[in-house]
């Protein structure tokens, strides 16, 4: 088998269930992503929903029972779409998905889902597959989870228009945990809210020129000493979490 074969073979394969393709086009192009899938670590397909509705003209949307504003995706193209991805993956041997025992996670953008974190991301990473559903409109039945057992998942606490740029961002946040995905993979433990302040968001960087407008690089960062360096970035992180994030400094607090 040769070295291209064997990292089709052993790529992380992502099925994306959305009513809009489109969405995706420059994004599996470009950056780390579109260098990822084209050097076969990640396999990304697009997988429309309009292509399984019984409608003749594609409807995947109905009026919501009970009433309210707005349409809702229905249950039953959303499914199919999903039986679709399971029935097309490759079934090798791979690695188990520490979430669910199973090689395929399965995930839902929603605002009434859980909210994304670092943790939650590398746990994601270990999956193999992951299947993940976007909504449009008011949102997808809320059958849908329970007949597939997905997991509901939220970027924030605000409100978009689709899951398309929320599945972005979790692609993404996952990615960077795959082997091979960054150049250098220390970069992790050294970022906001994961790897060695998970906790804290990332101190200040700086690069060249050493002074730009009057604002000069802090000295301690061109000392050479280390020590130094390591615990004025650890008061800086703390000092912007302080700042921006207080919550995560509470939290931390709780927990000890």
């Amino acid at each position: 088998m040769n070295d291209e074969s064997k990292a089709v073979r052993n790529a992380k394969v992502i099925d994306i269930i959305s009513i809009m393709p489109e969405y995706f086009d420059s994004f599996l192009k470009v950056g780390l992503i579109g260098r990822a899938v084209k050097n076969g670590l990640i396999r990304i397909n697009i997988i429309n929903p309009r292509n399984f509705s019984e409608d003749r003209h594609g409807r995947v949307d109905g009026k919501i029972y009970g009433g309210g504003a707005g349409q809702l995706l229905m249950a039953e193209p959303i499914i199919k779409a999903y039986e679709y991805s399971i029935n097309e993956y490759d079934r090798r041997d791979l690695n188990d998905c520490k979430l669910k025992g199973d090689k395929t996670i399965t995930v839902i953008m929603s605002a009434s889902g859980r909210l994304l974190n670092s943790k939650i991301a590398r746990d994601f990473s270990d999956c193999d597959h992951i299947i993940i559903i976007c909504g449009r409109y008011e949102g997808i039945d809320a059958r849908v989870p329970d007949i597939i057992n997905g997991m509901e998942i939220s970027i924030g606490n605000y409100i978009l228009s689709g899951g398309e740029i929320a599945s972005i961002i979790l692609v993404e946040t996952v990615s960077r945990y795959f082997k091979g995905f960054l150049g250098n993979s220390e970069s992790l433990k050294e970022e906001s809210l994961s790897g060695d302040i998970e906790k804290m968001l990332e101190y200040p960087q700086y690069t060249k020129p050493t002074v730009v407008k009057d604002y000069a690089v802090p000295d301690v960062l061109l000392s050479g000493n280390h020590k130094l360096i390591s615990g004025w970035r650890m008061d800086e992180a703390l000092k912007k979490t302080a700042e921006n994030r207080l919550d995560l400094l509470n939290k931390k607090t709780e927990q000890v």
